[in-house]
């Protein structure tokens, strides 16, 4: 073969590559002018069953908010939920529930919403609400979805039973201080209000109180991490978003609404005007533990009951105080709470009211930190120069449900600062004890938190071998056992993975 055939035979190949690469570029690439983001893009959020692109919110009207130390640029709320309605063909509700990727929830009033609500575009690519005409400029983290009042499916859920009739009518005092009075007791029961959890973890301990709780609400991912491992029908329970008002709530049909809360609020005030009946509970201290479980067992019936697990706690806050009762040098103590919000550590105390500092101080210890606390509400943040002042002989943490325990506890080891205080130097640092949830909190859990303070804080008298020795493993079994019915192997099971009782 020629050098000129050679030539003329590669120039023909490479003509016919070129050719076929052509049109597979023509088959798989579409111009760009051609591509609807609309259409093809991937649904960022749906709201009122319409999905959106990101391509569909950056056409709506576009709004930047600032409420406190929070700015947003992003989709106008307001236009998104008329465009969602126009599209669905429907008419725009009065509330609506901004639901996050985690599942946590909020209700929204729409007319309460103004133009200064915005879904913002956040650098995670996540949409972020921010609505400040609403009370504490209500902020959701990584909304997926907006859905309307819609009726709850009840399918599978516990019914509740009818009320039971009364020869005489029930009456208490509430915490709230008010009398109610019950002329049948109720089979139908919902949970509202501030941690609402507490309240459930109360009502769960009575079997009456499974079987006519109807509905609830939830303030995070779930109602309750903890209750579905003692009862797998909880998880069917209707829970409302955040906030319900009085016209969900009335959807849900309760013969008695229990709500956390000391003093008359605008849910109670609603729901007196709808006929419906309600009962406060407090929980933040012992003595209103006790009154708020004898007022739970008195309406599911039940009295008895109540008397049994007041009884189980007496007992054990009477073998504290009797090993006590001889002490006369109390160790001085410091109890904070320790959180980290976008790499700020915050750390604080707890009111002087509150039930984290009614556990140090039962349990046998000097709570140091009460002149510099809120009397009755809120932690108060302090810094680590008071923290020196203080310079406690036992410290214990309550490390924040987001972080790790053993992380934050050697952390604070190695800080020159901490490590130079005398509780550090004597190995005398701990993290409060936790499982599906901390002991400190003003739930059944306060118990234990007690318990373990004392054997910590005097080992002479409460720990291994000590005359009033506390078996904190054998006491934690027996807790759960006797509380919530839950066998040794459910507890090998769901409990012990989660129990973080010897972090020091």
């Amino acid at each position: 073969m020629s050098a000129r055939t050679s030539r003329l035979l590669l120039s023909t190949l490479l003509l016919f590559v070129l050719l076929i690469s052509a049109c597979q570029s023509a088959e798989t690439v579409a111009p760009v002018a051609e591509v609807d983001a609309g259409v093809t893009g991937a649904t960022v959020i749906t709201a009122l069953g319409v999905d959106y692109a990101l391509a569909d919110l950056q056409a709506l009207e576009q709004v930047t908010a600032t409420s406190g130390d929070r700015t947003a640029t992003g989709v106008g709320l307001l236009a998104l939920l008329n465009d969602a309605a126009d599209a669905g063909g429907g008419t725009l509700p009065e509330t609506v529930s901004l639901v996050a990727s985690d599942g946590y929830s909020a209700n929204v009033t729409i007319a309460e919403l103004d133009g200064t609500a915005v879904l913002g575009y956040s650098d995670e690519g996540t949409l972020d609400a921010l609505i400040p005409t609403l009370a504490k400029s209500t902020w959701v983290r990584d909304v997926a979805e907006i859905v309307g009042p819609e009726a709850a499916d009840t399918s599978a859920a516990p019914q509740g039973i009818e009320p039971i009739a009364l020869d005489e009518p029930l009456t208490l005092t509430d915490a709230a201080g008010r009398t109610v009075t019950l002329d049948a007791l109720p089979g139908r029961i919902m949970v509202v209000g501030t941690g609402p959890h507490m309240t459930l973890h109360i009502l769960y301990m009575f079997e009456e109180g499974r079987e006519r709780l109807t509905a609830t609400e939830s303030r995070a991912a779930t109602a309750s991490e903890f209750l579905p491992m003692v009862d797998p029908v909880f998880d069917s329970v209707p829970t409302t978003a955040a906030n319900p008002n009085v016209e969900q709530i009335a959807t849900m049909a309760p013969d008695l609404v229990i709500m956390k809360g000391i003093i008359e609020n605008e849910t109670g005030k609603g729901l007196t005007e709808a006929g419906i009946p309600y009962l406060y509970v407090n929980l933040e201290s012992m003595d209103a533990f006790f009154t708020d479980l004898a007022n739970i067992g008195a309406v599911l019936g039940n009295p008895g009951r109540a008397e049994e697990i007041a009884a189980w706690y007496q007992g054990a806050l009477d073998k504290i105080d009797a090993g006590l009762a001889d002490v006369a040098s109390k160790p001085r103590t410091l109890l904070v709470s320790y959180s980290s919000r976008g790499g700020e550590i915050a750390v604080k105390v707890p009111a002087g009211a509150w039930m984290q500092t009614a556990e140090v101080v039962r349990a046998g210890g000097e709570a140091v930190w009460l002149n510099a606390a809120a009397p009755t509400d809120g932690w108060t943040v302090t810094n680590f120069e008071q923290i020196a002042q203080w310079n406690p002989e036992k410290l214990f943490v309550i490390v924040d449900h987001d972080l790790q325990p053993r992380e934050v506890i050697d952390g604070l080891k190695a800080d020159e600062n901490w490590s130079a205080l005398q509780a550090v130097q004597n190995d005398e640092l701990y993290a409060f004890p936790r499982d599906v949830f901390g002991w400190d909190q003003p739930e059944p859990r306060w118990i234990l938190g007690v318990q373990w303070l004392a054997t910590r804080l005097h080992p002479d008298l409460f720990g291994e071998g000590a005359p009033h020795a506390i078996d904190m493993d054998a006491v934690v079994r027996s807790w759960f056992g006797d509380m919530y019915g839950m066998d040794s192997a459910a507890f090998d099971a769901h409990i012990l993975p989660r129990l973080e009782m010897n972090v020091d």
